[in-house]
Formats: C-alpha cells, structure tokens, sequence
C-alpha cells in the first residue's frame, strides 16, 4: 500500500526535537549544513531513522568510514565561513523577536484584543 507523502516531519538531534518542520525545506536544509547525515527523521515521534540513511535523502551524503556522513562536495559548494552548524533551534533572542512581532500583528489585525 502506497504511503502519502509527509508535509512536516520531526527532527531530532541528541535529545533535542524540533517538530513542524516543513520536509519540502529538508533538502535546502542539507545543502545549508543545517541538516546533518547524523539528524534522525520521524513522521509520527516514535519511529527514527538517521537523515542520511533515508532512501530520498541519502543520495544527498557520502559515506564515510572514517566518520559521519557528510554531503557530497560535488553536490554543493561549501558555505563560505564553514562554520559548524548547532542545534536546530533559533538563533539566540530570535524567539522573543518573534513573539513581539506575532503579538504587534494581532494587534494590527485586531485579534489581540
């Protein structure tokens, strides 16, 4: 039986999940290095698999026996500083900007009365 296509999709990364992510942004998210081969995937919580071992996803790494999946390097060019990417969590102080912008949006729209 053919299984419908997931629209969001859960990440996890050590302990912690980021949930609601759109799977149309998994790719760009790889290229990005924000997704690692080492990020697991889920669609209900309860059953994980490793990014790079994904069957849609998995063209995107290279194994590598010395260490952890990496992207291909012929895919995409690097990002310029190569800096390691974190958690998949906001940058710090983002979230509180977009709670005030959230709540300045309701107030224009008059839903925050």
């Amino acid at each position: 039986m053919a299984k419908n296509p997931l629209k969001i999709v859960m990440i996890r990364r050590g302990t912690s999940t980021v949930e609601n992510v759109p799977s149309q942004n998994l790719i760009t998210f790889i290229r990005k290095k924000v997704l690692l081969g080492t990020d697991e995937l889920s669609g209900d919580g309860k059953d994980w698999i490793r990014v790079d071992r994904h069957y849609q996803l998995r063209k995107y790494f290279v194994n590598n026996t010395d260490g952890p999946a990496t992207m291909e390097s012929t895919d995409k060019p690097r990002l310029e500083n190569n800096d390691e990417v974190g958690e998949l969590l906001p940058p710090p102080g983002i979230a509180g900007n977009l709670e005030e912008v959230a709540g300045l949006l309701k107030d224009i729209n008059g839903c925050g009365r």
